[in-house]
């Protein structure tokens, strides 16, 4: 039982070479990952190629905003030009009506209470109607 309690323990030159590894690989990741000097007019030029990009969209969309705009306006001109002319002709319609049935009060005011008794049949009596002149 002896022999397999027995259980080699590691070198420690071993564990000092594997610390130094993994040291030593740490070490050149952070100097990888380390800032590189950049150069300020590379940098700028970079920055200002991608805001005239934007910008180029910016006055894309708002040259198709005031067009919509100026759609926009002369549609409600168009609207209130529309409705001035439809509330002059529903007052000229009015007027008109208001003309029509003053007139025919006035006509019935005239018209002999017999004939209006009678209808509109006695107003078309054929005695009214001339003879026909034969050759």
């Amino acid at each position: 039982m002896r022999e397999s309690m027995n259980v080699t323990k590691p070198n420690a030159s071993t564990a000092d070479t594997a610390g130094k590894t993994v040291e030593s690989e740490i070490c050149e990741i952070v100097r990888a990952k380390r800032p590189q000097p950049v150069d300020a007019g590379e940098l700028c030029s970079d920055i200002l190629r991608a805001g005239a990009a934007s910008i180029a969209e910016l006055d894309k969309l708002m040259g198709e905003l005031q067009i919509a705009r100026n759609y926009l306006r002369s549609e409600a001109e168009r609207i209130r030009r529309e409705a001035t002319r439809y509330a002059q002709l529903t007052q000229t319609a009015s007027a008109s009506v208001k003309i029509i049935c003053k007139s025919m009060e006035r006509w019935r005011e005239t018209q002999p209470p017999s004939s209006r008794a009678d209808g509109v049949a006695s107003r078309f009596s054929l005695a009214e109607v001339p003879p026909i002149a034969t050759a």
